[in-house]
Parts: structure tokens; C-alpha cells; sequence
């Protein structure tokens, strides 16, 4: 359930940024905003007690933690006008990645 939330979450930060940025060229891909939602992925794999991956759910969590949570985090940082609104959110997304990985819709169950 916090992976689905986190991910639609992205998803229209993304797309609310894309509305109101006028059409230009494509954006650089933010390398550092995915080392952070990477790392931040792994801390919240330990976190909700390493549970056995499924190279399935692997795939999943790594396309909605990195790749999508990179684009949310510059979203992010160009809405806001601040650099750590993008570091926040890669490592929420990141984070919240990692409970795809789980067998239960919510972690401690």
C-alpha cells in the first residue's frame, strides 16, 4: 500500500511540474537523485527486515524507487525552488520502494 500511495504520488508530482514547465528541450538525468533513491532503497530493504526478494518484485521496486523517484525528486527541486526538496523526495522514494518487496500490503504486519 505505501509503495501503490508513493508511486501515484510521483507520478502526478511529474506530471503537475511537466504542466507547468514550458516545452523545452529534455532535462538532464539527475545521476545523484538516483544514487540517493538507490541507497535510500537499500536502507528501507534493512529497515523492513530484509525480506527474501523475488527478482520480480526486484525489478518493480528498482523501476518505482530509481527510476521514477529520480524524475519525481527534479520535479520536486524545480517546483519548489529548492535543492533539498529533491534530495527529500528521492530518499522518500527510495524508501517507500522497498515495500514492494514485502508479502503483506503493510510493513510490521
Amino acid at each position: 500500500m505505501i509503495a501503490i500511495a508513493a508511486a501515484l504520488a510521483e507520478i502526478a508530482l511529474i506530471l503537475v511540474q511537466r504542466r507547468r514547465a514550458p516545452s523545452g528541450g529534455p532535462a538532464a538525468t539527475p545521476w545523484s537523485h538516483m544514487a540517493a533513491a538507490l541507497g535510500a532503497g537499500m536502507v528501507g530493504w534493512l529497515v523492513i527486515g530484509r525480506p527474501e526478494p523475488v527478482w520480480g518484485d526486484v525489478s518493480l521496486a528498482l523501476i518505482s524507487g530509481v527510476v521514477l523517484g529520480s524524475e519525481a525528486a527534479q520535479s520536486a527541486r524545480v517546483l519548489a525552488g529548492k535543492e533539498w526538496a529533491g534530495w527529500a523526495t528521492a530518499c522518500g522514494s527510495g524508501a517507500a520502494s522497498a515495500n514492494w518487496l514485502l508479502a503483506t500490503p503493510l510493513p510490521f504486519m
